[in-house]
């Protein structure tokens, strides 16, 4: 997972980051502005875009805490 977090930061641009997820199994669960939340398997990350479509962090979310570690560049 960590891998895939820091390949979805690594690459930035919204598209190629919701194909990157689509890739691995996930889907969208929900999309905002400058958010999206993808799922696969009980598992939600969540990616925030700046204003220019680029992944600024990922973090996984769960049911009890909401935030996991946040990866950030």
């Amino acid at each position: 997972m960590d891998k895939l977090l820091a390949s979805a930061l690594q690459i930035k641009q919204r598209t190629m980051v919701t194909g990157l997820f689509a890739r691995n199994g996930f889907k969208i669960a929900m999309t905002d502005f400058d958010d999206v939340t993808f799922e696969r398997e009980g598992i939600q990350v969540n990616v925030h875009f700046d204003l220019n479509s680029n992944a600024e962090s990922a973090n996984i979310l769960t049911k009890k805490t909401r935030i996991i570690p946040r990866i950030s560049r």
